[in-house]
Order: C-alpha cells, then sequence, then structure tokens
C-alpha cells in the first residue's frame, strides 16, 4: 500500500493555553518488554458508530487530531476526544486519546484509549506497507502536582481493522517535544523502528519492533533530542538538536550500527524540524535558527551535509519575518519546509510552503492561512494537508481541513551575489555572503578552518567544506557563529586572502580573518508617544554597532503588520542623516540609510508626518540582518480625534499605614474600540516618602513596568502592548501605594499627594484615543497598626484602601536597579532601592 510521509501534530496551541493537550511525548525513555494493556480500548465499526459532536463537525469524528496519515484509499487520524463544550479555560478532567479510520468521509473504526483522570493523546500515527497502523500513545494525569509527571508513552500496533494486538512500554516519565517530520517512528519491512532519548541525558535509543518485541536496540551515547527518523536504503536517518541548540545526525546500518554519529558544533542557535537523506550518502537538515539581538528572530534554516558530516551549505531564507518551520519533507532532489508564521488560537494562522533545491536555492515560496490553530499536518505528493480547531475560545469548537497545493518548481529566487571578500587580520560580519577566489583551485574542493579563540575550548576543525567552480566560490555566513576562520587549499595550506582573492600560503596567524556579529541591541527612543495634534514631531532614535561605513534599512509598520506608503517613509525619514531614498524590500517599503565611522547613530524621525496609529519601526543592515543584525522600537503617533476616554478610581483618596501599602483600582470609561496599548505613569514629590506603583491586569502579551525613587521623589510607569480587552468600562490594574525610605532615614506620618495619569491608549485598529487629564490622588501616611498582622488575602485592600500584608519597598542601599519578570496577564511588578536609581519589569509572552 503506497505510503506518504506526515508531520506529527506539535500545534494543539489552542489547547496548550490550559497545559492539557499539548501535542508532546515525554523523553527520557528506557525500552522496556511488551507491556499489558494498562487502560481501556475499544473498537467501533460501521458508519453510525461515531456520531459526530454537535460542537465538532469533524472530518475525523470526535477526535481533535493531533497526528494524520493519508493513503491512497484512507485517512488514519490520531488524536484527543475531547469532552461536550470543550473550553480551553476548563481543564477536564478526563480526555481520551483515538485513533480512527475515515473513507470516503465515513468512520470504519475507532480505538479509543482510557484512563481515568489522565490525558491521554496520540502523538504519532505510521502506516506500515501492509496497511498496519503504529501509534505514539502518552498517557499522563490531569492534574500534575510535580514534574516530570508520572507518564506512560507506549508505541501500539493495530491491524488495518483497528484491532489493538500489542503495546509496548517506553517507560517514560518526562516530555519532549514530538518532531514534525518522522518523529519517533518509522514503518519497516518486518514492523516498526522507534527512537527516544533516555532519561538523565543517559544517550538515545534506537530499536526495531516487531509482534510487541524488539527485535534489536541500540544505544548512542549522545545527550540530544531526537525530533526525526527515517528508514533509509540500506539503514536508518535520525536527526535532532544537541545541547538545545546544535544540529545532530546519526546514520546507521539497517541493524543499528553507527556509520556517522555528529553533532554540527558552533553557538548559532538551530534546531532541526526534519532531515532527508540525499543520493551521495550526505544530509539535508532543516530547521529553524533563532537570533538574539536588539530583537529575537526565527527563521528557515537548511543545511547540507558530506558522507563525513561536514557542512558544504547552510542558509537562512525569509529574513523579512518571523518563522518556525513545522514540517519537512523530501521534494523535487530537495526539501520542502512548512512554516509558521503569525500564529492566531481564533483568527487566521499564517503559513509558508517554501522549496530549496538540492544547491541551496530557494525554489519557491507560497503563503497560505488557516482559520484557527493547526494541529496535524500531512505531506502528500503534490498538496499539504491541514487539520486543526478554529473557536478554541469559545467553548464552540470546530475542526477541519484544509488542502495546499504545493507551488511547481521555479527558476531558483535565492540571490548568490556576494558583499565582499574577506582579507586576512581584518573583520568581516556574520551574515554577508563572502566571495573566495583562487586561480590555482580549479574545481578543487577547499576547506574552512573555525579557530579557538582564548576561551573556547574546542581544537581547530573543518566547518565547510568549499567546492570552487570556475577558480571562484562563496559562502553564506549567517549560520557560522562568531569566530576566527583560516580557509586552507587541498594541501593543507592556509591561505592568505585579500578582498577574498589568495594572494599567499601561510600560517595561521597571518591568514586568519575573523568573522564578528554586527549586533544591535536596542533601538533607544527619547519618547513612545507623540502627541501631532498638540504641535510634537520628532522622535530621536538611537543605536551602537561596532561597525562602521554600512548601510542601514529601517521599515515602519502599522498595528495591521502593513508598511506605511513611501510619501509617508521618505517624509518622516528625509531629515535623517544619511538618508538616501525609499526602496522596495522584500515586499515592503524601507528607508536606506548611510552610516559613516560613527559607531553611534542617531536617526531623527517626524514621527508626525505618519497617520494616526500604533507602528513597530525596525532597522536592520541589510546585509547581517539573517544574523540578527535588527531591532525595533514602538512609536504611538496621535493625530486630531474626538474619541476622549474616561480614567476613574475605586478611591478618591487613600490610606496608608507607615509599614504597609494602599491601592485603587483603575477604570478606563468609553472605551468603543477596545485596548490593543496603552501606557500610565504615576509620580510623588516632597514627604512623607510614599512610593507608588502601578500593576496592570489585563489579558497581554507584553507588559513592561519602570520605576525611580530618589531623596524627595519616585515615580512609575507602565507600558502594555498586544493587549485583549472588551468595551465600556474596563479595568485595567491597580495603582498602589507604599511607604519607602531613602538611606536610613524613617518614613513620617503626614500628608502628600500622588499624580496618576493614562499616558496614551491605542484600540484594536492601532488608533489612539483622547485621554484626560491627571488625577491627583490625596494620601495619608498614618501610624503604624496591627491590621497588617494575620491577613488571611494579602495584596488586597480593604475598605478604606489599605492593603494587609501587602509588599513594602525595597532594600535601605543609596542607589541601584532590581529587574523582575513574568507573563500572562497579570503582568509584573518592580520595586527598586531605597535610593537614587531604577527598577523595571517585564513579561513578555
Amino acid at each position: 500500500m503506497p505510503r506518504e510521509r506526515t508531520a506529527t501534530a506539535c500545534w494543539l496551541a489552542a489547547l496548550v493555553v490550559v497545559g492539557t493537550l499539548a501535542a508532546v511525548v515525554p523523553a527520557g525513555v528506557a525500552a522496556a518488554g511488551p507491556s499489558s494493556p494498562s487502560a481501556t480500548q475499544n473498537v467501533s465499526t460501521g458508519s453510525d458508530a461515531l456520531a459526530a459532536d454537535a460542537q465538532s463537525n469533524s472530518p475525523y469524528g470526535t477526535i481533535v487530531p493531533t497526528a494524520i496519515e493519508k493513503t491512497d484509499d484512507a485517512t488514519i487520524a490520531g488524536g484527543a476526544v475531547l469532552p461536550e463544550n470543550y473550553s480551553v479555560r476548563d481543564v477536564p478532567e478526563t480526555v481520551n486519546g483515538s485513533i480512527v479510520r475515515v473513507e470516503d468521509g465515513r468512520t470504519v473504526w475507532q480505538q479509543t484509549f482510557s484512563t481515568a483522570n489522565t490525558t491521554t493523546q496520540i502523538a504519532e500515527i505510521e502506516v506500515g506497507p501492509d496497511g498496519d497502523v503504529y501509534a505514539v500513545v502518552s498517557t499522563r494525569p490531569t492534574q500534575v502536582e510535580s514534574y516530570p509527571a508520572e507518564t506512560t508513552t507506549e508505541v501500539v500496533h493495530l491491524t488495518a481493522d483497528g484491532d489493538l494486538t500489542w503495546r509496548y512500554d517506553l517507560d517514560t516519565t518526562g516530555y519532549a517535544g514530538v518532531a514534525s517530520a518522522g518523529g519517533m517512528l518509522s514503518a519497516t519491512d518486518q514492523g516498526v523502528a522507534v527512537v527516544h532519548a533516555l532519561p538523565d541525558d543517559a544517550g538515545v535509543r534506537l530499536a526495531e519492533l516487531t509482534g510487541g518485541d524488539a527485535i534489536w536496540t541500540e544505544t548512542y551515547d549522545v545527550s540530544a533530542e531526537p525530533t526525526t527518523l527515517r528508514a533509509t536504503d540500506d539503514g536508518f536517518l535520525v536527526a535532532g538538536t544537541a545541547g538545545y541548540s546544535n544540529p545532530w545526525v546519526l546514520q546507521t546500518s539497517a541493524s543499528g550500527a553507527v556509520e556517522l554519529n555528529t553533532t554540527v558544533r558552533g553557538s548559532v542557535d538551530q534546531r532541526v524540524a526534519g532531515a532527508v537523506p540525499t543520493d551521495d550518502g550526505g544530509v539535508l537538515l532543516a530547521g529553524t535558527q533563532s537570533t538574539f539581538g536588539g530583537t529575537y528572530s526565527t527563521n528557515a534554516w537548511v543545511s547540507r551535509l558530506d558522507d563525513d558530516g561536514v557542512t558544504r551549505w547552510s542558509r537562512v531564507y525569509g529574513t523579512d519575518v518571523r518563522a518556525n518551520v513545522q514540517g519537512v519533507a523530501a521534494h523535487d532532489g530537495g526539501v520542502l519546509l512548512l512554516e509558521r508564521g503569525e500564529y492566531s488560537l481564533d483568527g487566521e494562522t499564517t503559513l509558508r510552503l517554501r522549496g530549496v533545491g538540492a544547491d541551496g536555492a530557494q525554489q519557491f515560496v507560497e503563503s497560505a492561512a488557516f482559520t484557527g490553530s493547526v494541529t496535524a499536518t500531512h505531506f502528500g505528493d503534490d498538496d499539504v494537508t491541514l487539520a486543526g480547531v478554529e473557536n478554541a475560545l469559545e467553548g464552540n469548537f470546530t475542526v477541519g481541513t484544509t488542502t495546499v497545493d504545493v507551488p511547481r518548481r521555479g527558476d531558483g529566487e535565492y540571490a548568490f551575489e556576494a558583499d565582499l571578500g574577506p582579507t586576512s587580520n581584518e573583520t568581516v560580519y556574520r551574515g554577508q555572503t563572502l566571495r573566495f577566489a583562487d586561480a590555482n583551485a580549479g574545481e578543487e574542493t577547499y576547506e574552512l578552518l573555525a579557530l579557538p579563540g582564548e576561551r573556547d575550548e574546542f581544537e581547530p576543525h573543518v566547518v565547510r567544506r568549499i567546492t570552487f567552480e570556475g577558480d571562484e566560490a562563496i559562502l553564506e555566513s549567517a549560520t557560522l557563529p562568531a569566530g576566527e576562520y583560516v580557509l586552507r587549499n587541498a594541501d593543507g595550506d592556509a591561505l592568505v586572502l585579500d578582498e577574498g582573492d589568495v594572494v599567499d600560503t601561510g600560517d595561521r596567524e597571518a591568514a586568519a580573518f575573523e568573522l564578528a556579529s554586527q549586533d544591535f541591541f536596542h533601538l533607544d527612543t527619547n519618547r513612545t508617544f507623540v502627541d501631532a495634534a498638540a504641535g510634537e514631531d520628532g522622535v530621536s532614535m538611537s543605536l551602537h554597532s561596532d561597525r562602521t561605513n554600512y548601510v542601514l534599512h529601517a521599515s515602519v509598520t502599522d498595528s495591521n503588520d502593513e508598511s506605511v506608503s513611501a510619501d509617508e517613509l521618505e517624509a518622516a525619514f528625509e531629515t535623517v542623516d544619511g538618508f538616501d531614498g525609499v526602496e522596495t524590500v522584500d515586499g515592503r517599503e524601507v528607508a536606506r540609510i548611510e552610516v559613516g565611522d560613527d559607531e553611534d547613530v542617531r536617526l531623527n524621525v517626524s514621527a508626525a508626518a505618519l497617520d494616526a496609529g500604533l507602528y513597530e519601526v525596525t532597522v536592520a543592515s541589510p546585509d547581517t540582518r539573517d544574523a540578527g543584525a535588527v531591532t525595533s522600537a514602538r512609536v504611538v503617533v496621535a493625530q486630531d480625534a474626538d474619541r476622549e476616554i474616561g480614567v476613574s478610581l475605586n478611591r478618591s483618596s487613600l490610606t496608608v499605614p507607615a509599614d504597609g501599602t494602599a491601592a485603587a483600582n483603575v477604570t478606563l470609561t468609553g472605551v468603543d474600540n477596545g485596548i490593543t496599548a496603552l501606557s500610565l505613569s504615576a509620580n510623588r514629590t516632597g514627604e512623607p516618602a510614599i512610593r507608588p506603583r502601578l500593576n496592570p491586569q489585563i489579558n497581554a502579551s507584553s507588559v513592561s513596568v519602570g520605576a525611580g525613587i530618589g531623596r524627595d521623589e519616585a515615580s512609575t510607569e507602565t507600558t502594555v502592548f498586544e493587549a485583549r480587552t472588551g468595551n465600556g468600562s474596563v479595568e485595567i490594574g491597580t495603582l498602589t501605594v507604599g511607604t519607602d525610605r531613602f538611606g536610613e532615614e524613617t518614613v513620617a506620618t503626614g500628608n502628600n499627594t500622588v499624580a496618576f495619569r493614562v499616558d496614551w491608549v491605542v484600540d484594536e485598529d492601532g488608533t489612539p484615543y483622547s485621554v484626560p487629564d491627571p488625577i491627583t490622588v490625596p494620601v495619608e501616611v498614618v501610624e503604624s497598626t496591627n491590621a497588617t498582622e494575620g491577613s488571611d488575602e494579602p495584596g488586597e485592600p480593604d475598605e478604606g484602601g489599605v492593603v494587609s500584608g501587602g509588599s513594602a519597598s525595597g532594600g535601605s542601599s543609596d542607589g541601584g536597579s532590581e529587574s523582575d519578570s513574568g507573563s500572562g496577564s497579570a503582568g509584573g511588578s518592580a520595586s527598586g532601592s531605597s535610593g537614587s536609581g531604577t527598577a523595571t519589569a517585564a513579561a513578555d509572552r
């Protein structure tokens, strides 16, 4: 029976909200013998055995699929059977796993795995050549009290008619993500192969099973997370990630004997999503590369290793957008990548299909969309099937399927033009495409050698093999870590370079060149909010890079991720030093800025040239952005608006014990189009020394809180982005006031005030509201009482606004800073030293 490769689910993200149903299997596995069934199973047959849930209308019956496999005449789906009226906000006591066979929209049979008070899910499915079904079934307690949870993971076998014949227990205790292109299982002529990590970093085990027994098992001494397994013509190909960030490849014989076991060393963060063998014994690896700089970015990455495990080429794709590679399949001699871009629980999830040839050239890239959250994917010869859930947050979910055609092969869209050639004892930058030329090279293969630095523990080693064609060779450097390198010829000589040309041979010291990262850690702005209606205009943006004499591209996108027009962009950046016009790059308008000899760059942008809205300004160096040379900042522009919101506190004044706190709830009124971003601030001056804090309590993805304190003043501010609220009156958090001490002084009783203000508020469309005037809040500091002792609800205000047992101020040093972090809807709070300094907190999810 012909088979197609399936991408196992790892996206049950709508259900991950409560941590109930992530498409994961436990890692830390130790193959044991066959086990007797430990859960209840049942097989239903017939077209009406599965009455589709009224809430589901799923093509897979009552199952939310987490894995699907398609054959010529059927679809085998595995997943979770969710209870009626399921909502991600309510954790069900029991979730059953189930496998179903569907033919022409009709359910032929269903096998269910159920144990009370557990969550059971089907993590992967593989169909054998005779139609037999193999699956990974994972069961853990629904209420997890400690980690790793006691988890049972089994490989199970069903006949083509759905009969359960055997189960093989892998003795798992922890968790690991299932790969999206092959995962743990691969069908063989004798049965099925399974690969998994052992607990406590004890290695990786590969076994072949038949009839519920292991034909053979092999354990490999490597600390790695395998994420893909493929049966090859003469053995098995396993790939994954070692040490959280390094690609790892294992090639074995048909009985598990090692033929290649290598880790691609480097400091670049790369996680393998899939691997495809090449005809000459090599491997195409693909996955996601992460870069950390002023902004965090993830992009698609593909490498080709030769039969010795040495990289021939390695490239990054799609650097104009953030992407996570979710699936990899063999395609047209190269690989097909399925990438997830913008993600949504209930709206559209952005997907891309990208074809990469055997030489690394991009053959095509095409966008697709899925409404809701994709939970399972299947790669066919000519199309990709996406399955998932919609309306998961509404308690009225539906399950649907979309088929996306794989684009035809293009002419190759990936540019190979060199940026420059390295010169020995000089610096080039990661991301640049480097040219090498040697009149004596012919078609020989040269090697690029990585040299250890003062603090590196590794020995010199080959990181690339470069074949010269027409006496020239091209090397893309985005996936290489920063460091020193030497090019050496087929005779082993180190080559001295002048702008990429080989001019001599020499020792390593004379021949080495440096590959550095162009880091932009921050795009600092002197203001976030520009009230153009009040005559405000400019925003000063500054960044630093050790590199000089290069080009910057600056783009501006609104809250819908759409670029502003070329005219708006030119009007905003035309006064910036070095501005050289507007270009279109990767479908976006960018301002071209030429940077001279200064390492510190200041961009004086006329923000008032933009329409009212919330904008993200992104600055990148075009030749190094795919290696992380990108940073961004947000700017809110307010034009004339007649939508004024109101603000109210549930207490007109606050009474604070000398060693306690008091709080008032903050509510915004007149909200007619939701809130997606806002900024609040509060401050006091003079005595007595009280300290305000703002604690946002709305559903948001990004919350930052800052605070400062000095001898005669204290201030706080909070900024929220990517929020989701309703309309009307919206409670957004609390204003808390506490006593504080600067140095060794005591807190006196008496009266003071706190000035509280709404700095700006932006609606769901990114358009600012008009904000009200500041509020002056009287505060009285009174003698300490015993009311602060023994409170049942610390941090909650009583009728007078006093927080019994609430958190007080920081330490008694003379200055400094403090930071904290958190996530979720409540944001974070921070308290700084009782001296001159600042404190910040952030919650980014």
